[in-house]
Parts: C-alpha cells; sequence; structure tokens
C-alpha cells in the first residue's frame, strides 16, 4: 500500500521528492517515475483590423463613396464595405499568450511581400528571447489595406478541410468546367472575385505613402498599448525599409503646430535587406511639385481608372504636348500620364498566380514528391484541362515548367529559388531552397537545401571593395528549408506569403521627393502647405537607433547600401547610444563598399550573412551561418526601456 501510494504521488508531479527515491525506506525497487512535462510551445497566430485615420478620397469607406462595383459588391456581400483598415497579423508563443510582452515588433513586408513572410523570423526570435533572456516577444506582421482585396475565403476552406482541389476549384472552377460542388456550395456559395488594374482599383491611385504611414501608425498605437513600457520596434524586408524610413520621419500632426514625428513612438528601427530612405540630392523643381499635386488631386485617380492620360480635374483627356491648352481652365495644367492601379510586374505575376501558389503551396504540403502539380493535372479526365493550359494568368507557370510533369514542390522551388528564372527578372522572391531533383517515375522533384549537390553551393568570390564592383559575392549556402519552412507561409492562417495588389500608383504619387517633403508639406513661404498629400518633415531629426541586416546574395550586398539614410537622420540619443558618436564614422574604411558605422555607441549597426539571398533575411534556420536573430535579440534587449 505504501508503494502504491508513493506511485500516486510521483505521478501527480513527484510532491514528496523523497517518496520517489528507490533508496528510501520502504525497500522498493520501483523506477522513478518523471513527473509530466509541458508540452512544447507552439507558434500561435491571430489576424487583425484596426480602424485607420486615412480616409483617402474615392475609397470604399471614405465620406461620400458609394460602392456599385459589381465585384466589390460580390466579394463582400454588399455595399457595406470599408477598406480603411490597417491588418496585421500577431505572432506569439502559445505559452506566453497571456502575458504582457517586454516588446512589440512591428514588421512590414516588402514587394508584393504579405506579412506571413515574417513567421520564420518571428519564431526564432521569440523562443531565443525566451530561453536566452526570459523575455517575452511578439512579432506584429502587417499586410497592407490592399490585402483586404484578396478573396481567400475559398483558399481558407481548403485550408480547414485539407483539401487542395477545394482552393482550386474557387479560383479556377469556372475556366476547368467544374461544378462547384458541395464545399463551396455550403460555404460561400460562389467562386474566387479577382480586380482589374483600372477601373476596379482605380481608388488605389490614393493610397499615398502619408495613407500607408497612418495605417503603419494604428498598429504601432495599438502595440504601444500592450507592450511593456511602450517598448516598439518598427521594421521592414526589402521595400518595407522605405515605409519604415517613411513612417519615421512622418510628422502625423497634419493641421500644424507641434510636430508629432513617428520615431518618438518607437525604440528602433530594423532595415532588412533594403536601404531605407535617403534624402534627396538637389531641392524639387516647381513643375515636379505641381505634378505631384496634379496626382495626388484627382488625376492619377482618373488616368488609371480610364487607362488614358487625365488632366488634374481626373476628367479632361490630355496629352504632354496638348497640356496647356487641355487643362486651360484649371489652375494645375499639368497632364498625368496613366499607370496601372496595381503591380502585375510586367505580367509576369498576377492575382490569379499568386492565389493559385497558395494552392500549390497546400498541395506540395499534403502530397508532397511523386505526385503531379495539382495546377498541371487535368481536371475532369479531360486532355489539356489543367489550371497552367486553361488559366492566361498562369501562362508564365507552363513557361517555367514546360510539358514535364513536376511536383508542387518543384514547381515553386523553381519559381522562388535565387538561382532559377524567375529570380532573375524577379529578384525580389529570391530565396536560396535547394536544387532542382531528379524525376521519380516522371515527375520533376526538387531537393531541398540539405539535400543539395555541390554545384548548389557557388562561390561568387570575395566581397567587393569599390562601390561600382558591388554585386553578389561570398560562398552561397542554402539556408531555407522549402518544405516545413516556405509552404506553411503561403496559405497557413488569415495572411499568406504575397501581396496580390501592390498598391504601386498611389506610392508614386510624391516620387522624386525623397525622405523629406517640406517643399511640399511645410506651410509658405517654405513649402506648398500640402501637408494632406504627405508630411515626412521629421527625417533629418530622427535620432533613435538602427539595425540593419543584408545577405551578400540579396538586394544589399555590402554595409554601403545604407549609406543614404545614415547620412539622411540625426546622431543617436537613445540611452543605449554614447550621444557623441556619429551614426556614418569612415565611409571609406575599410573600404568604400564596406565603411564603418557608429555600431552601438552611434545607434547604426550592420550585420551581413555570407551566401544569404533577398528572403534569407527572414526564413534561414537559425544556424551558424545566420547573422541575424542573434544580432537582433541583442538589439531589442539592450534598447528595451
Amino acid at each position: 500500500m505504501l508503494n502504491r501510494f508513493k506511485y500516486i504521488l510521483c505521478g501527480i508531479g513527484a510532491l514528496l521528492l523523497t517518496a520517489c527515491d528507490t533508496n528510501s525506506s520502504g525497500g522498493s525497487n520501483t523506477d522513478p517515475v518523471e513527473p509530466p512535462q509541458p508540452a512544447p510551445a507552439t507558434l500561435e497566430q491571430e489576424t487583425v483590423d484596426l480602424p485607420s485615420e486615412a480616409r483617402p478620397a474615392h475609397t470604399p469607406g471614405s465620406p461620400g463613396v458609394v460602392v456599385s462595383n459589381p465585384a466589390l459588391l460580390e466579394q463582400f456581400g454588399g455595399s457595406d464595405v470599408n477598406l480603411n483598415n490597417a491588418r496585421y497579423t500577431r505572432y506569439f508563443l502559445s505559452d506566453q499568450a497571456d502575458l504582457q510582452p517586454d516588446a512589440i515588433l512591428v514588421m512590414v513586408p516588402g514587394f508584393m511581400g504579405g506579412a506571413s513572410n515574417f513567421a520564420t523570423l518571428a519564431e526564432q526570435l521569440m523562443r531565443r528571447a525566451q530561453a536566452e533572456n526570459s523575455l517575452a516577444l511578439e512579432v506584429w506582421a502587417m499586410d497592407r489595406r490592399s490585402n483586404q482585396l484578396e478573396d481567400t475565403v475559398g483558399l481558407d476552406l481548403a485550408e480547414e478541410l485539407q483539401d487542395p482541389q477545394v482552393g482550386l476549384n474557387f479560383l479556377f472552377g469556372e475556366e476547368l468546367g467544374l461544378e462547384l460542388g458541395d464545399a463551396l456550395s455550403n460555404g460561400p456559395n460562389r467562386r474566387a472575385v479577382f480586380y482589374n488594374n483600372s477601373s476596379d482599383t482605380a481608388f488605389m491611385a490614393q493610397w499615398t505613402p502619408l495613407v500607408h504611414s497612418q495605417d503603419i501608425d494604428a498598429i504601432v498605437e495599438a502595440a504601444r498599448a500592450v507592450a511593456a513600457g511602450g517598448n516598439v520596434f518598427l521594421g521592414g524586408h526589402s521595400a518595407g525599409t522605405g515605409f519604415t524610413a517613411r513612417y519615421a520621419a512622418t510628422d502625423f500632426n497634419l493641421a500644424g503646430g507641434a510636430p508629432e514625428p513617428g520615431y518618438l513612438k518607437l525604440r528602433g528601427l530594423i532595415l532588412l535587406e533594403g536601404g531605407g530612405a535617403s534624402m534627396s540630392d538637389t531641392p524639387p523643381e516647381e513643375t515636379t511639385l505641381d505634378l505631384i499635386e496634379a496626382r495626388f488631386d484627382g488625376g492619377l485617380f482618373g488616368a488609371v481608372r480610364d487607362q488614358a492620360p487625365r488632366c488634374s480635374d481626373g476628367l479632361t483627356a490630355c496629352t504632354q504636348e496638348t497640356a496647356a491648352l487641355a487643362c486651360a481652365a484649371l489652375d494645375n495644367r499639368q497632364c498625368v500620364e496613366s499607370t496601372s492601379a496595381y503591380s502585375d510586374v510586367g505580367g509576369l505575376l498576377s492575382p490569379q498566380l499568386t492565389g493559385a501558389s497558395e494552392v500549390a503551396a497546400m498541395d506540395a504540403a499534403l502530397n508532397g514528391e511523386g505526385v503531379q502539380s495539382i495546377l498541371q493535372l487535368e481536371q475532369n479526365g479531360e486532355p489539356g484541362n489543367s489550371a497552367v493550359d486553361q488559366v492566361p494568368e498562369l501562362a508564365g507557370l507552363k513557361l517555367l515548367l514546360g510539358d514535364a510533369p513536376s511536383s508542387s514542390i518543384n514547381l515553386l522551388g523553381q519559381f522562388l529559388d535565387d538561382d532559377g528564372v524567375v529570380a532573375s527578372i524577379a529578384s525580389f522572391f529570391g530565396t536560396s531552397l535547394g536544387y532542382p531533383g531528379p524525376e521519380v517515375e516522371g515527375i520533376r522533384t526538387w531537393l531541398d537545401g540539405p539535400d543539395s549537390p555541390a554545384e548548389a553551393f557557388v562561390d561568387r568570390g570575395p566581397p567587393p571593395e569599390a562601390l561600382e564592383d558591388v554585386g553578389r559575392w561570398g560562398l552561397e549556402v542554402e539556408p531555407t528549408d522549402l518544405v516545413s519552412t516556405i509552404l506553411p507561409m503561403f496559405y497557413r492562417g488569415q495572411t499568406n506569403f504575397t501581396d496580390w495588389y501592390y498598391p504601386s500608383s498611389g506610392l508614386g504619387v510624391v516620387s522624386g521627393l525623397g525622405l523629406d517633403t517640406s517643399a511640399l508639406s511645410s506651410p509658405p513661404p517654405l513649402g506648398r502647405g500640402r501637408s494632406d498629400i504627405d508630411n515626412r518633415t521629421q527625417g533629418a531629426l530622427i535620432d533613435i537607433p538602427v539595425i540593419a541586416f543584408g545577405g551578400s546574395n540579396g538586394l544589399t550586398p555590402t554595409p554601403a547600401s545604407w549609406l543614404g539614410f545614415a547620412r539622411a537622420i540625426a546622431r543617436c540619443a537613445a540611452p543605449a547610444c554614447d550621444g557623441v558618436t556619429e551614426r556614418l564614422v569612415d565611409e571609406q574604411n575599410p573600404s568604400p563598399a564596406f565603411p564603418t558605422y557608429g555600431e552601438v555607441s552611434g545607434g547604426f549597426e550592420v550585420y551581413m550573412s555570407e551566401g544569404y539571398a533577398h528572403v534569407d533575411i527572414l526564413t534561414a534556420d537559425d544556424d551558424d551561418t545566420n547573422n541575424v536573430i542573434g544580432p537582433l535579440l541583442a538589439f531589442v534587449a539592450r534598447n528595451l526601456q
């Protein structure tokens, strides 16, 4: 009876440790029973929408806008559509879900990127912070407001059912002659809505950098209300570093008076594979400012909607040659050229293709190698009736794969790998994922990083010294795992890997001004008083710490990539800095390509990861080649207040 009692105590949790000792009195030779161990913490995520103060003209949800577009009505189930929201995905560890985070990192994806780009970086950083510093960190990864137009309800259903065929049917069932099926009939009872890049989405022409900064501000303010001590850091990847720099430089008091700079709301800035921003070398010409005003005041909206040049009223047709006469009735006689509402990368990428990547990733995760990609499979048993054959926007995949059957793993590997054809055109997708594998039973496969042959590890030579020689260098590594790391990023949860509708038109409204828009936004006589267009007047005053990361095979291959931003901002005044050391200590030493920055004392740190491609900075395993996670954790811990 005594031994049985001791066993029960041990099973409960060894409340009496001596009772579990086989050498204690009682003479039991029963092995000690280990107390139950808690389950390992898991990476959790939730996607949140917050109201944004930005109310750009013509945007659904803005004052006076009546939604009548049939595509919007179908996707949103009526005319009650409001796109004036800031969206982010909160990443946290399950065992810290109820803890107040010691710090929150708000992260902005790059060109064509989505919030899930940061999932791996978030998990690795949070786990090390917990294990090494006893810190609870969270990462709030932003999706641009354009993400709300991504019609993923059927893809979310496919994820829930673990059935990529449901996702394929939702996206392309009409082109493939498929019946809607029970899953979709009982769910959204429709197929996906896609928007054209002109009349459907012309309102994106009003989504200026200021609009995006206001969206970021909604997330930053929410994070400050949650994080201990208001410890919020803002960072971005690739073009997201430009969003980061612009936010820090923005005065959010648009009405004038005491400035409310973005940088004062932050503990530091994080630049991942992107240079941030820099000041313009020369003041803008008056014609440049005229054109910016003409774009914003309606000219760009009309030019995008009609796909033809328009005067500043957005209605009057014009050309550069006839602008003076055609726009004569208007105060501003600039003629605004047409462009697309969102980026389609010259036909290489489209909402249909980026949507298809979610189906392919789900197919790859569930079916693995040895099975032909669902995008190549002939539907209904009809020859030639596959997605790559029947959907014009997927023609690029047809060219990439040819007629050879391919697994979905191989398809995504070929598309994303930094040494592939696509990355040579669209380098922002470049990721070191491995190498094309052999055919297995007639189907092309992919070799993940560790299984890559020797020819995958190219030695691109020593680091460059002169700026004119800057390019790829170092021994390539293959640090990102396609199957376990990349595939879930495409479809997991209420976010994804790509931005289907990257809103390039509005982001170009103030092109040519650089980090400082004072000539446009400051009150007269210093500027034109157009703070409603943009209000970046605080760039030269940014005095918080900055940390930057590059890959030798990425888009920022040397420390010189951050010269412009380091020159633009003020000396660091944070407690971790010494207040004396400059951001940029020596531009020429040890070489122009590798200038000396102020490091910790000067609040400007730069770290390179040899052999890393553009996306690897976010997705690489936390091993000896990774020069991101450790320095970033030290940066955050050092700048907590």
